[in-house]
């Protein structure tokens, strides 16, 4: 039996959830693994899992925030043969790589009543925190499974991968990007009956009675659809709310900001651009309070934006 291990860095629990909701697919993993190590799923202690020699599949889901997490990330892929980075925070930064923008002290500060601790002898330590990263920033997975957290599509490509694995010994074409490479707007439910996509404004959405079936684009609501890989089966898109980005740009080291702006340029209000000039677009564009939230919430450790601070600061070579 080959021997696979699910680890949780600093993560919310729904990439944990999400994978042990899988079910009795998991059952056909088991017939090639023993899972060694997943604290949701079995009782095995950290120090077991240290012992063992090799790992054949490591699961590694969240992100990297203190000392004692990267140090882990770093030993248990060392003698792993496959790593999988499981969730956009493990593959991209997710949510919490907002706080890049912050150093570990800042990000202390907001949560310093929130933070785990305990105590050693007669004294009280805290995790050493350090600037927040995703797993890929540690090492080079060889298959990445993105998603907030990863949809039933994803996940059964993952156990179908891990199967193929154990059957053929090796993977191929490395690393694996999960999901469709294409956007989400491929095969949205709303997909306008025209390419020629007009946006007629900028607007929140308590400010727009929606049509469920129309484009929220069409609409004037910002929907990241255009510039975020196909991982889903438009979960949030079915239940009238607008796609966020959590699947990450259409192929690995793209940059879904970049893409997003670039389609909004395109279509924004391009039947007044004559009148409204400059300004006009400019006082449209304003609308928008959070630059960053709204195109980067899932991807700014990975995107050129935060590469370009980086080299600002000289802290990327």
């Amino acid at each position: 039996m080959l021997k696979l291990a699910v680890i949780p860095g600093a993560i919310c629990g729904g990439c944990d959830v999400a994978l042990a909701s899988v079910g009795e697919k998991l059952l056909d993993v088991l017939k090639y693994y023993e899972i060694v190590y997943w604290p949701i799923a079995i009782d095995r202690k950290l120090s077991d899992l240290e012992a063992v020699e090799e790992i054949d599949a490591l699961i590694y889901m969240g992100g990297v925030s203190t000392s004692e997490e990267y140090e882990l990330a770093r030993k248990l892929s060392s003698k792993s043969r496959v790593k999988v980075a499981l969730g956009t925070c493990s593959v991209y930064g997710g949510i919490p790589g907002l706080n890049s923008l912050s150093s570990p002290l800042e990000v202390y500060k907001v949560n310093m009543g929130k933070s785990d601790h305990w105590i050693q002898g007669d004294s009280l330590g805290l995790p050493q925190l350090i600037p927040y990263m995703a797993y890929t920033d540690v090492v080079e997975p060889d298959i990445l499974a993105p998603g907030c957290p990863p949809s039933g599509k994803v996940l059964d490509q993952l156990l179908e991968q891990l199967i193929e694995y154990a059957v053929k010994g090796e993977i191929e074409h490395k690393p694996i990007l999960l999901g469709d490479p294409e956007s989400l707007c491929n095969k949205c439910p709303r997909n306008p009956k025209t390419t020629k996509i007009k946006m007629p404004g900028i607007y929140r959405l308590h400010e727009v009675e929606l049509d469920d079936k129309k484009c929220f684009l069409e609409q004037g609501i910002l929907c990241m659809g255009p510039a975020t890989r196909n991982i889903c089966d438009h979960s949030c898109i079915k239940t009238n709310y607008p796609c966020t980005g959590c699947g990450g740009p259409l192929e690995w080291g793209g940059d879904s900001g970049v893409s997003m702006i670039s389609s909004i340029g395109s279509i924004l209000l391009v039947d007044s651009e004559k009148s409204l000039l400059e300004p006009g677009l400019t006082r449209e564009i304003d609308k928008l309070r959070d630059y960053i939230g709204t195109f980067y919430r899932y991807t700014l450790r990975k995107s050129m934006l935060y590469k370009l601070r980086e080299l600002k600061k000289g802290g990327l070579k």
